[in-house]
Formats: structure tokens, C-alpha cells, sequence
């Protein structure tokens, strides 16, 4: 199948979720595991736990699902039943390239037009795992080229834009306004499921993120720089966002413009002060990074392990981007509980990002040199 090369808006193309979401799930293309989610106080600070029993036994899950489906679609006399896959006949993303053969087209949403010369960006449904594609949130979409880009790299500013769009696009949208996250997972130790570039985005569970909360009342003193997110025991990099009202919607070709230009030297100040940050601390870079975006700021969180380690019998938690907006997920009640009483001695959940992450002293180092090299630049200049 040829690359997709119809572009929309993203209003139009969030106005086709919902429906392309129900189609995906009625083919048995899409798999959805629900789940419950609940907001929990941990040293103060608000989390949201999200628990899948389904997750424990994936298999199992995925066998029930497909027989939902097909009693689903017998019932109702649906030609999705055409379509819809049986345990033989099993179609897969294309673990290298998104739009490579075998292409789901169940899963296409649609696409956006590429800007400042870049090719554009097409959405896919959920987040798809090399063997299954599955959901826990409704509607959960992928933003990603259709040509291969590696996932260890940063998003180029021009596809930041493009994810920044799509907030906006859902907040303002005519008929269904609702707040997204975006985020991307720098590398396989951070929590990325594929090699191939894709931010994903889901609608956030009340409204808020819990790590808006933890950022509600920061100061910036330039609009223009990156600084750490205080009170947190781990480096945790935020640049801010203009406010979003300010920003027009539907966005022009020159807004679009100003977007790109403002996102890039954001983007580039806070790769940078990581980046010194871990040179200082003596560690190696490969462990991968976060990103967070939302309408009001950029997150970015260097990341040392990619999971949790839990006392036996359980697996480590794992943790992607998700975790460091506060938003984590457990496979029972008992690795809840596991997961309470294995952090309540050590500060609570956030012991688990801080775990993760790397340690808060490497960013203030770095800080504190910055400073020193601007204030030398300043005197050079005579102001």
C-alpha cells in the first residue's frame, strides 16, 4: 500500500477518531483492555494508578477479546466481520517502518502535512507492541512519519509543532473539547515499544496530568530558559510554553512558523543542560530520556533504568514517559500493594521516579556552571 498522502486538519482528524477507534476494535485489529484508574496522594503529591488485570496474561486477554468480537459482530450482523481477525489469519504492524508491508489499515486515522519541508506525519491508533496491539485508553494515537526515523533521537521541531497542534486542536475542538498529553519515550530504556519514530498521546484522566499540578506554581524568570522542577529528588527539566489562549487556532502557515522557531532553541536548551548534567555526574548517555508535552510547558527527564525493580515474585515495574506525569500502571491489587509498601520507607512514588531517573545534584551542578558562563559572557560584553 502506498504511503498515505491525503493530509487534514487536526480537527478533522480527531472528529474521525472515535469512529475509527470502534472500527479498529470491531476488525479485531485493535485489541482494548480496560482498566480502572484512581487518583492516590503520595507524600502530598497526587498520582493516578491505573490497574489492568488483563495485562498479566496477555495471551489470555487477547484470545477473549477476539471472541467479543466475533459474538459481537454475529449478534449485530456487522461486515466488519469480513474483516475481523481470528487467531489465524493474525495481521502486524510493521515492526521497522510504520507503512511498510504488513500495513494495518484499520489502524491509519490519517495524516498532516509536514512543515518547514519536513514530510508530514500520519496518525495511527494505539500503541503498538511488536506482537499486539493493544489499548487501555480509549482513542490513545500515535503521531509518526512514514518514512523510518530512529526513536533514540529527539522529534525535529517542525513535528513538536505538529504534536502541539494536536492539543490545541482537542482543547478547541467544536464539538469534543478534552485535554491531551503528548509525550515520547527517548529509547528502549526509556519505555519506547518501537524503533521507529512515533509520539503518542492520550486524553488525560480528569482533566489534569498530576505532574501540571507538581508545576502549577513555578516561577520562570525568562521565558526564554530551561530550569529544574523544584521539590523533586530527580532531574526533571521544564521549559515553558506561551499561553495557550494567546496562541492562534486554526494555526496559519506563519503561526506555525513562529511555533517551529520557538521550539527549537527550547528543545536544543534542554537537551543541552541534560546533556551537561550527565557529563558532570560521570554517567553514560544511553539511558534514555523522556519528553512531556503539554499546552503549557516541555518536559524532559533523563532516565538511568527503565524500570522499577519489585520484590519477588513480581517483575519490575515498568515505566515509560507515562510514570513522570504521574500516571503509572499496575497489573493487580497485590503489585499495588507490592508497590506502596516497597516505596512508603522512601518517600513515597516518587521514590520510583527518582529511582529511575537520575539524580536531581547533576542538574543543579550543571545550573550553577551555566550561570557562572553567563555571567562571564555578560562581563565580556560589558553589560
Amino acid at each position: 500500500m502506498a504511503y498515505p498522502n491525503n493530509p487534514s486538519s487536526p480537527t478533522d482528524l480527531l472528529s474521525a477518531l472515535p469512529a475509527k477507534f470502534e472500527q479498529a476494535r470491531k476488525s479485531g485489529q485493535l485489541y482494548f483492555f480496560p482498566s480502572e484508574a484512581r487518583d492516590v496522594y503520595s507524600q502530598g503529591r497526587r498520582f493516578n494508578l491505573r490497574l489492568c488485570p488483563a495485562l498479566q496474561d496477555k495471551q489470555k486477554a487477547k484470545s477473549d477479546a477476539l471472541e467479543a468480537v466475533k459474538a459481537e459482530n454475529g449478534k449485530s450482523g456487522s461486515p466488519e466481520r469480513k474483516r475481523a481477525r481470528t487467531e489465524e489469519t493474525v495481521d502486524k504492524q510493521n515492526t521497522e517502518e510504520p507503512f511498510k508491508p504488513p500495513y494495518v489499515e484499520e489502524l491509519y486515522v490519517g495524516c498532516l502535512e509536514g512543515l518547514e519541508g519536513e514530510e508530514g506525519m500520519s496518525i495511527l491508533l494505539i500503541s503498538v507492541d511488536v506482537q499486539i496491539q493493544y489499548s487501555l485508553l480509549p482513542e490513545h494515537i500515535l503521531l509518526c512519519p512514514p518514512s523510518y526515523q530512529h526513536q533514540s533521537l529527539p522529534p525535529t521541531p517542525p513535528q513538536l509543532a505538529l504534536a502541539y497542534n494536536i492539543l490545541q486542536a482537542a482543547l478547541r475542538h467544536p464539538t469534543r473539547p478534552r485535554k491531551l498529553l503528548g509525550f515520547y519515550n527517548g529509547g528502549e530504556g526509556a519505555g519506547a515499544s518501537q524503533k521507529w519514530r512515533h509520539l503518542q498521546f492520550v486524553e488525560v484522566p480528569g482533566g489534569r496530568a498530576p505532574v501540571e499540578e507538581w508545576c502549577q506554581s513555578v516561577q520562570f524568570s525568562r521565558p526564554d530558559q530551561a530550569i529544574l522542577l523544584p521539590d523533586v529528588p530527580y532531574l526533571h527539566i521544564i521549559h515553558p510554553l506561551p499561553p495557550h489562549a494567546s496562541v492562534p487556532y486554526p494555526p496559519t502557515a506563519e503561526t506555525n512558523e513562529q511555533l517551529v522557531d520557538l521550539l527549537a532553541p527550547a528543545t536544543m536548551k534542554m537537551f543541552d543542560l541534560a546533556f551537561d548534567a550527565l557529563r558532570n555526574g560521570g554517567a553514560d548517555r544511553d539511558g534514555g530520556w523522556n519528553l512531556l508535552i503539554t499546552l503549557d510547558h516541555l518536559h524532559l527527564i533523563p532516565r538511568s533504568l527503565p524500570s522499577f525493580p519489585l520484590p519477588s515474585p513480581h517483575p519490575p515495574l515498568e515505566l515509560n514517559s507515562l510514570g513522570y506525569a504521574g500516571m503509572m500502571l499496575v497489573k493487580s491489587q497485590e503489585e499495588q500493594d507490592t508497590l506502596t509498601k516497597a516505596t512508603d520507607d522512601h518517600g513515597g512514588l516518587m521514590h520510583v521516579l527518582q529511582r529511575c531517573g537520575v539524580p536531581r545534584e547533576w542538574g543543579e551542578k550543571a545550573k550553577e556552571v551555566e550561570g557562572i558562563q553567563q555571567g562571564s559572557h555578560e562581563l565580556d560584553l560589558g553589560l
